[in-house]
């Protein structure tokens, strides 16, 4: 080969020095070495990783057989005689105490038997069956007389009202409102009525009429009739002596609301106030109908209890 030639062109050697100095022994210890250190590692872990599988295998709860688990009495342990009743000592209950006797039946009163004036007594123990009664007071001064709920003045009655009980009440002073006479209210005719009627804007009635009781009573009912119904009303009450001049006054209590009257039906007005009432006010709120906007009253009734 020339100087400058790499390779044989004959054979193909290649010329000295071109391919390196051949591996020595110290390369191939530096391998063996890597190869063991990464054999003892594998070797290491993989024991790790089944001593860990064993260690959980073995602290794992054993299932058991499924059967329940019976709790044992303390001291009496499995296989013991059974105990004889009325034992006494460890691993024994006291015998149970006698039962007690049940205190001697009262002697029952009869029943009651009412007496003529609505009250009752009862037989007296020991008089053989007799009865006696009373007529609101027996002698020796324990009797009483009817109490007030049986009194004749607590049931309900009509209140009869006075030629002039009632007022037309229009504080708003609505303009083209025009009234008819107000005692027409109450005079017991149908053919005579109390009237209202307000100009056609789809605005409310915003007018009503104020019937005087005479007195405070405690009300139950109030009917009106009426030959046009449908209406929407409010009622309100007022236990002072003056009529209040505004709607918004605070001695006006409301009672109740009926929208669509019907004619002769009952409003039932008990307990709707928080005593007793002097004055009851009507107030109209929508008329049936919209294009002749009236409310027209024939007759009202009230009843109720002093």
């Amino acid at each position: 080969m020339r100087a400058d030639q790499d390779w044989c062109l004959e054979c193909g050697t290649a010329a000295p020095g071109r391919l390196g100095a051949r591996p020595g022994w110290r390369a191939a210890f530096t391998v063996v070495g890597l190869t063991t250190l990464l054999l003892t590692g594998a070797v290491a872990a993989s024991y790790a990783a089944l001593t860990g599988d064993a260690q959980r295998e073995a602290s794992r709860p054993s299932a058991g057989a499924g059967e329940p688990i019976i709790a044992q009495t303390p001291g009496v342990g499995q296989g013991s005689k059974p105990v004889a009743p009325g034992a006494t000592g460890p691993g024994t209950t006291a015998p149970p105490l006698a039962a007690a006797k049940p205190p001697p039946a009262t002697a029952k009163l009869p029943p009651a038997i009412s007496s003529p004036s609505g009250g009752a007594t009862n037989t007296p123990l020991g008089s053989g069956g007799g009865s006696s009664s009373s007529s609101g007071s027996s002698s020796g001064g324990g009797g009483s007389g009817p109490s007030d709920d049986d009194s004749p003045s607590s049931e309900p009655q009509t209140i009869k009202l006075s030629a002039d009980a009632a007022t037309t009440y229009d504080p708003e002073k609505r303009a083209g409102a025009e009234f008819g006479p107000a005692k027409n209210a109450v005079d017991a005719s149908k053919r005579s009525v109390w009237d209202v009627t307000v100009p056609v804007d789809n605005e409310p009635i915003g007018a009503g009429l104020v019937i005087d009781l005479g007195a405070r009573y405690s009300l139950r009912t109030l009917t009106i009739d009426t030959p046009i119904p449908g209406f929407d009303v409010e009622l309100y009450g007022t236990k002072s002596t003056k009529i209040p001049s505004d709607l918004l006054d605070p001695r006006w209590e409301h009672l109740t609301d009926r929208n669509g009257y019907d004619d002769g039906s009952s409003i039932t007005l008990k307990g709707r106030a928080k005593g007793t009432v002097r004055y009851i006010n009507l107030w109209f709120t929508q008329a049936k109908n919209a294009e002749d906007p009236r409310i027209a009253i024939a007759n009202v009734t009230v009843t109720a209890t002093k």
